[in-house]
């Protein structure tokens, strides 16, 4: 796919766009007359939506996160969230851990602030936003996936898994305190890395239903089935008490803190014993 297609891909996505568009058929302009009014209706929303927004932030129109695949994108709902692309401690990740950390970083970032506000980026909003190359943002959403963190945008929210199996077992037995070694042992031998896939995906559906979203709206974001939603949802208002708030709190900050450093080449000696606590 060239610039120039996904330019184009990206303006019918825009504020401006959309507000011509509805201009247009909702009450029968003329495309210059819409398009003279888009403008000026697009820099009256400008001038409010700046002083909800903190420093280093921008507002970017994204696809609805309940809006399906396969859908025309000029027919696609779309939400304006607040996106961070120079935040407190940037400079500190880049200083020590060079830019390529801090261009993780900031890929995370923006997908899950997206999410968080009820849109999803697609890799061609990603790469534009952030002035990067496809490449470069296909191969940072590559990284991510090896260590089993898809990052929810808009075309990866398809393949973040299913099932059902020990899920539950073992979200209860970590809340309560149990360590991955423990709980492994207790379910013979079941993998850490996913125990860790589950607690990912139950803190993703913990944070939804804060923000009310219908279980068949979660399905789109988090990618496991409508069945297993529901036994999340019943188990987060089991364990959604003063005993365990600290952990649950703790589960959803973890979604929104990405490790960006590459262990490929590290020894099973040299990357130590797993901890407690979600990676």
């Amino acid at each position: 796919m060239t610039n120039i297609h996904s330019a184009q891909r990206l303006n019918e996505k825009s504020l401006l766009h959309s507000i011509q568009v509805e201009l247009q058929h909702g009450y029968n302009l003329s495309p210059v007359e819409a398009q003279a009014l888009a403008r000026r209706v697009h820099e009256l929303v400008d001038e409010q939506k700046g002083f909800n927004r903190d420093p280093g932030q921008i507002t970017y129109q994204a696809i609805a996160i309940d809006e399906g695949a396969g859908k025309p994108l000029r027919k696609c709902r779309k939400v304006p969230v607040h996106l961070t692309l120079q935040a407190e401690g940037d400079a500190a990740i880049w200083a020590r851990d060079g830019s390529e950390a801090l261009r993780r970083l900031r890929v995370h970032r923006i997908t899950y602030e997206a999410l968080l506000q009820g849109g999803a980026l697609c890799q061609e909003d990603v790469a534009c936003i952030l002035g990067l190359s496809l490449r470069t943002i296909k191969r940072i959403f590559a990284f991510f996936r090896r260590k089993e963190q898809p990052l929810p945008s808009r075309g990866e929210l398809q393949d973040m898994g299913a099932g059902v199996s020990h899920k539950v077992p073992v979200i209860a037995k970590y809340v309560r305190d149990l360590s991955f070694s423990r709980i492994s042992w207790e379910l013979g031998r079941h993998g850490i890395p996913s125990m860790v896939r589950y607690l990912r995906h139950f803190a993703l559906v913990m944070i939804l239903e804060d923000r009310g979203l219908t279980p068949a709206q979660m399905q789109s974001v988090v990618g496991i089935s409508e069945n297993l939603i529901q036994q999340y949802r019943t188990l987060y208002i089991d364990l959604n008490t003063p005993e365990h708030s600290h952990t649950l709190q703790r589960l959803k900050r973890s979604i929104l803190t990405a490790d960006t450093t590459d262990r490929s080449e590290e020894t099973p000696q040299s990357a130590g014993p797993k901890k407690r606590g979600m990676p």
